[in-house]
C-alpha cells in the first residue's frame, strides 16, 4: 500500500503532534487536501491583517471623503500615511483611465512601445 493510498485510512492518533494540532484546527479531511496539495513544501499562512488587506484598502477608497484620513486610519487601524498611498494609487489609476484610447482596441503609443 501507497504513502497516497495510507493517507485516507489515518486517523488523529496516527500523526504527529504538530500534524495533529493542525489537522484538529482544520479538520482530518482538509489536513488530507493540504498534504496532497502541499506536502513537502513549507506554505506560509498569513495574518489576519494580510488576509483583509485589499478589503480594507477597497473601504477606504470608498469611504474616503477627502477629509476623513485620520477618521479612516483609525477605523481601520493603518497609519495616515497608509491612507494616503491608497488614495494616491486610486487617483492614479484614474488618470491612467483617462489616459487610454477611447477607440476599443486601439493601442496607446506607451502601450505600442512596452510591446516591442
Amino acid at each position: 500500500m501507497t504513502a497516497e493510498e495510507m493517507l485516507d485510512e489515518i486517523t488523529l492518533e496516527d500523526l504527529q503532534e504538530q500534524h495533529r494540532e493542525i489537522a484538529e484546527c482544520i479538520g482530518l479531511e482538509n489536513f488530507r487536501k493540504l498534504v496532497r496539495s502541499f506536502g513537502g513544501t513549507a506554505p506560509s499562512i498569513p495574518q489576519a491583517k494580510e488576509v483583509v488587506k485589499l478589503r480594507v484598502y477597497r473601504l477606504i477608497r470608498e469611504e474616503y471623503n477627502g477629509a476623513n484620513v485620520r477618521a479612516l486610519a483609525a477605523k481601520y487601524g493603518v497609519s495616515e500615511s497608509t491612507v494616503y498611498n491608497v488614495i494616491r494609487e486610486q487617483l492614479r489609476d484614474r488618470a491612467r483611465e483617462r489616459r487610454r484610447p477611447s477607440i476599443p482596441g486601439q493601442l496607446s503609443i506607451a502601450d505600442w512601445l512596452r510591446s516591442e
